[in-house]
């Protein structure tokens, strides 16, 4: 059997099933290929063109009169870049079709195109979804300022994207977006205009309910004031909210989670710029809050020269399918990763007390004056870990070193260390009798304890 002897409606679902797999994130896909085959095909395509959501791809004025001569009537996205060679007029012209304009992508704008730009769009699209604004790369920020963005309405806008643009006007937009699904602030303004403060920012996302992904990163990689005062007592609710991305300074971001409740947070990335303090536990209450998130089965920790890596996992699900939050946090000399460490170990004890697999490893680490001081904040970070029953140690040169701490640890200290624990498994098979050797006090101690742990090497043949 051919596709020529299905049916019209399997035929259908396949071509539904290409565009599924080949649609971008402005609902584009060549559809147009299939409707160059033959006769049959182009009927079968025009006759559902909202079931295959067709849409025309126009990069300048030029492109989008020609489409519109050349196919049935059809939304139009337009997708630019702005280089030398290209003509900016016919470019920006093609704005000019705002009632059939269901997208729009521009890359490298300046302050003057956008302003150009911006004298097409003081009209509501009626049917834009998509929108994409992207400043020229390593260039100041471009500016949007004006009142009647989009006719200040834009009540069918799915996906927002703005990277080097400042907006000081945002906050009002976004309250004409109700039914904004994905929202993206790239190289996202620390001070002056276009800067949104936290209170503001976690305000102006409360209206969005729809939201489902949140992704905001900072320009600048400078510090932000940590907010001295006791967390709020109301929070900003993100009911739809499912994956969140924060890049930035600690204080802003810290006052921003403090602010927000996103119930159905699933997965989150969150990397602090500078080096953070821990000693306000507010990103933890705001893992707390999550439902999927507010009992742990798994915390990863990873630590490289470049900075150090925690995941929290829920206790739902395997590793891979599990809720998780991972955060991203640089160190120094005074702040070296086992003294941040064992500040998340005692202000987030509450929520670390349930975990119950806890994994540990670092590489290509630069030995300092911190790594032997650290011995006593190590066995800190570990002492709120009282439901831990494997242990997972890795890295050339992390192992041998946590190794060794453990083994140090003998007598009745032995069972206050990780009470729970019952399995070490250790990633180097290669060396098991040093690891053997470096345990063995600790092992020995908590046999006479009778909460023996035993030690499982892992198949590296199989990693």
């Amino acid at each position: 059997m051919t596709i020529e002897t299905l049916s019209d409606d399997i035929v259908l679902c396949v071509f539904d099933s290409y565009r599924q797999g080949l649609e971008d994130d402005d609902g584009t896909w060549p559809w147009h290929v299939l409707a160059h085959i033959c006769q049959r095909w182009r009927c079968i395509i025009f006759a559902c063109p909202v079931h295959l959501n067709l849409r025309l791809e126009c990069k300048s004025r030029t492109d989008a009169k020609a489409a519109l001569d050349l196919w049935p009537t059809l939304p139009i996205v337009i997708k630019a870049t702005f280089d030398k060679d290209g003509d900016e007029d016919d470019i920006i012209g093609a704005l000019e079709y705002r009632d059939r304009v269901a997208g729009i992508t521009f890359w490298d704008i300046t302050t003057s195109r956008l302003q150009k730009c911006l004298a097409l769009m003081q009209e509501t699209f009626p049917i834009l979804t998509y929108l994409s604004l992207y400043s020229s790369y390593n260039k100041e920020s471009a500016y949007l300022i004006t009142d009647a963005f989009l006719g200040e309405s834009a009540p069918r806008l799915q996906t927002l994207n703005l990277s080097g643009i400042r907006f000081p006007t945002l906050p009002n937009f976004l309250s004409s977006a109700s039914d904004l699904v994905d929202l993206s602030l790239g190289q996202f303004p620390t001070t002056g205009s276009g800067h949104i403060s936290p209170e503001a920012m976690a305000l102006s996302l409360s209206v969005l309910v729809r939201l489902r992904s949140l992704s905001i990163d900072f320009r600048s990689r400078s510090s932000y004031p940590t907010s001295q005062g006791p967390p709020p007592s109301t929070h900003s609710i993100l009911p739809a909210l499912t994956d969140i991305t924060l890049e930035g300074p600690h204080g802003y971001l810290d006052d921003l989670v403090a602010r927000i409740d996103a119930p159905l947070l699933d997965s989150g990335f969150i990397h602090i710029y500078d080096e953070p303090t821990f000693g306000a536990p507010r990103l933890p209450h705001f893992i707390h809050r999550t439902e999927k998130l507010k009992s742990l089965g798994l915390v990863s920790v990873y630590i490289r020269h470049e900075g150090s890596f925690l995941c929290f996992h829920s206790s739902v699900g395997s590793k891979s399918k599990s809720a998780k939050i991972s955060l991203t946090f640089p160190f120094d000399e005074s702040h070296t990763p086992v003294k941040l460490l064992e500040q998340i170990g005692t202000q987030w004890s509450d929520l670390l007390s349930h975990v119950e697999r806890l994994e540990i490893g670092g590489d290509d680490l630069y030995f300092g004056p911190w790594w032997q001081e650290g011995n006593a904040l190590w066995l800190e970070f570990l002492r709120p870990f009282t439901a831990v029953q494997t242990l997972r140690l890795s890295g050339e040169d992390l192992l041998p070193h946590l190794a060794g701490i453990l083994g140090a640890v003998t007598g009745k200290r032995a069972a206050q260390v990780l009470p729970a624990l019952h399995t070490i498994l250790l990633w180097d098979s290669e060396e098991e009798e040093y690891y053997d050797h470096l345990l063995k006090p600790f092992l020995v101690a908590r046999e006479h304890s009778e909460h023996p742990v035993v030690v499982e090497y892992e198949d590296l043949s199989k990693s």
